[in-house]
């Protein structure tokens, strides 16, 4: 998925570069920059994964360990006595003064569950640096990092770009600057007089050589991009913005995992409460597959697969809305609720499932609430939703907004 978002970002650049008759260098800098990350993703990964597979079939063509004499029940091995040497059975009074003596019965050993593969950490050196590497000279950059605030002006490095960065991997700095306002997903700032005082970067080895610092959000995840610039035109250029944004939402793909455990209403809880303060629209909405009861009936691979391909598709549909799972192959879906958007939104998901196949032909069925001021509680924002689903399954409206 990755490397065609990167594919795709690379053609989509040098397209408009060459439509727009770009004449300067720095102008080439997006699609030279998005090209060197599609390089390098199609050759790393590969061979990563081939890796993988040389040492999984290394490990199958060992020889197989002997048997153990305890998988046959023989749990020790003595001489044979004769009849003389055995000792003679106790009397009965002192068998009763005797201590208990203890009885070696042989143990049933259950086979070890094989643990499931764990699915690769996208915070790891190897898969982060490479992608860090590319945003660097998509922009130009002196400096890339990935922060996570973990206290107020206190933020924790996880990974880094550039060699004037003064903290390393798992070292924290503090920086007393509001970076990035809540209604924010991208900012640029100044570094100077009119800016970021120089004496707040204490994460640069070179502070006073930076002209410019930009920080853009990673979905609704903790974690931040950071760039800054060090050259006259710094991250002034037109597209800067548009390319941190962008890849903060590239980021976001790889490292958003949403909790399976964590409470519904929490979740819903925290859209309202972020979209009150930001003074947008919310809306929610619950979908669930028209072929739901032939699906509930399946098992094993057809169930899980086919809840992921779902997944996917509300996912592609909207990447920058979040998707929570609330139940068995039914998911919510936190949009935009203005009301072209919600058209819009309804048109794309619905041709996206029809178009997948399978048990996911039929479409599905949608229930949407847009939030207003009567919508106290979570809870009140999901009946509302629920009561849209059940009139949309009753039909003849695939989807119901309230």
């Amino acid at each position: 998925m990755l490397r065609v978002t990167f594919i795709i970002l690379a053609i989509v650049a040098t397209a408009v570069t060459f439509l727009i008759g770009a004449t300067e260098w720095w102008e080439y800098t997006p699609m030279a920059g998005l090209i060197v990350i599609t390089i390098i993703l199609l050759i790393y990964v590969p061979m990563s994964e081939r890796a993988e597979r040389n040492d999984e079939q290394n490990s199958s063509k060992r020889p197989p360990e002997p048997p153990s004499l305890k998988e046959d029940g023989i749990i020790d091995i003595r001489p044979i006595t004769k009849k003389n040497d055995l000792q003679p059975e106790p009397d009965p009074v002192e068998a009763e003064a005797a201590p208990d003596l203890f009885v070696n019965t042989p143990k049933v050993e259950t086979p070890a569950v094989q643990p499931h593969k764990k699915p690769r950490n996208p915070l790891e050196k190897h898969i982060l640096i490479p992608v860090l590497r590319g945003m660097q000279a998509a922009l130009d950059a002196h400096a890339v990092g990935l922060i996570q605030r973990t206290e107020e002006y206190n933020y924790k490095v996880w990974g880094t770009v550039g060699l004037d960065w003064s903290c390393l991997r798992g070292e924290s700095f503090i920086l007393r600057h509001n970076l990035l306002r809540e209604s924010e997903t991208v900012a640029i700032h100044t570094v100077g007089e009119n800016g970021v005082p120089t004496t707040q970067l204490k994460y640069s080895r070179t502070p006073a050589s930076l002209t410019s610092l930009g920080i853009a959000a990673i979905g609704h995840t903790p974690y931040l991009l950071l760039a800054d610039a060090a050259n006259e035109s710094g991250l002034s250029h037109p597209r800067a913005k548009e390319l941190l944004e962008a890849f903060g939402k590239t980021l976001s793909l790889m490292l958003y995992r949403e909790d399976p455990h964590r409470p519904r209403r929490e979740i819903i809880t925290e859209e309202m409460a972020r979209a009150r303060r930001q003074g947008t629209e919310l809306a929610l909405a619950i979908t669930v597959p028209q072929k739901a009861e032939i699906l509930t009936r399946s098992y094993g691979d057809v169930l899980s697969k086919t809840e992921q391909l779902f997944s996917e598709c509300l996912q592609n549909a909207a990447p920058n809305s979040r998707v929570v799972k609330f139940g068995e192959i039914t998911y919510g879906v936190f949009i935009d609720g203005r009301k072209k958007q919600l058209e819009a939104w309804h048109k794309d998901i619905q041709s996206a499932v029809k178009n997948q196949g399978g048990l996911l032909t039929g479409g599905i069925y949608v229930g949407i609430a847009r939030m207003t001021e009567k919508h106290k509680s979570p809870d009140d924002l999901r009946d509302e939703a629920t009561r849209a689903l059940i009139r949309a399954h009753e039909g003849p409206a695939e989807t119901v907004i309230i």
